[in-house]
């Protein structure tokens, strides 16, 4: 059986069975065959595991672990997959057919590409389209996720990763909950080469409330992540030369959402020290009125 596989699909899933099954049907109705379906139960306590054998039987390959977060299940699919691809998939998002066969077709076509990912649909929890997220072509990833943060688009739910270059990796780091996805595409852009696919192939479900941020796992994560990226050794020196932009981008960003969250006292701190780290950032804050109203406008769609 393992010779015929060519994908392995990861789906971490904690006590969200009222999405899974349409993100297990959205893999088994893919138009490209060659795939195993991994479903990594992170200790899920509700009856994920009965349902899951009763719909799928030996469709699905269902893998229990204790409950360690998203990262540590991930981890865990990663070390289990058989196939020359890796394809990962949140619980509560869909794929469309075509989006491994034309993923698998690219990186069939360039060996040098060791990761893809596609455009996005965001849709709410009926899976009605919100807005959508072009997967954008960059010169320099690693330079792009670090100045404009996410760029993967629809993030792990669109990536596909060539098995090899994550065996060369520790996987993604538990030590960061929200952030953790943005960490692990940063070390693979230092690693492979990245391409994307213009389709929008992934729906990304925004769920009521989750638009909210949480400015001090922000805090805690971003400049975590950060922190870890800047200490590598051997970083190329392109990148040490825009680490004071790139920290004051996020305290703006970290000023924003405590704005967003009302605390204007740590807002200005932020800000403040955005713009001692990085001048040029003087002009943000005056954006600040504009993102601020169309996040108000995003949350309520």
């Amino acid at each position: 059986m393992s010779e015929k596989i060519k994908v392995s699909v990861v789906i971490p899933t904690y006590n969200s069975i009222s999405y899974l099954n349409t993100a297990v049907d959205s893999v088994l109705s893919q138009t490209f065959k060659g795939i195993e379906v991994l479903v990594v139960d992170d200790g899920s306590t509700d009856n994920t595991r009965k349902i899951l054998f009763e719909k799928y039987g030996d469709k699905i390959r269902y893998l229990y672990k204790e409950n360690g977060g998203v990262s540590s299940a991930r981890n865990y699919g990663i070390k289990k997959a058989r196939g020359k691809y890796i394809a990962f998939l949140d619980a509560d998002d869909y794929w469309m057919p075509e989006k491994i066969e034309k993923q698998v077709g690219l990186m069939e076509s360039n060996d040098k590409i060791g990761f893809c990912y596609v455009s996005t649909q965001r849709v709410d929890e009926n899976l009605i389209l919100i807005n959508s997220i072009p997967a954008k072509e960059y010169e320099d990833y690693c330079e792009a996720l670090l100045l404009d943060l996410n760029v993967v688009s629809g993030s792990c739910s669109s990536a596909m990763v060539r098995r090899e270059v994550t065996l060369q990796t520790e996987g993604f780091d538990s030590q960061f909950s929200t952030y953790a996805d943005w960490e692990y595409w940063l070390r693979l852009s230092l690693t492979t080469k990245f391409a994307p696919i213009k389709d929008e192939l992934v729906k990304y479900r925004v769920v009521k409330g989750s638009m909210s941020s949480n400015p001090s796992v922000t805090e805690k994560d971003a400049l975590g992540v950060l922190n870890k990226f800047f200490k590598q050794p051997n970083l190329p020196l392109k990148y040490l030369k825009i680490k004071d932009k790139v920290i004051s981008n996020h305290f703006m960003v970290l000023s924003g959402e405590f704005l967003h969250a009302g605390r204007i006292k740590q807002s200005l701190k932020y800000m403040l020290k955005a713009i001692s780290l990085h001048p040029q950032n003087l002009t943000r804050p005056i954006g600040l009125p504009f993102r601020y109203a169309k996040r108000l406008v995003l949350n309520q769609s």
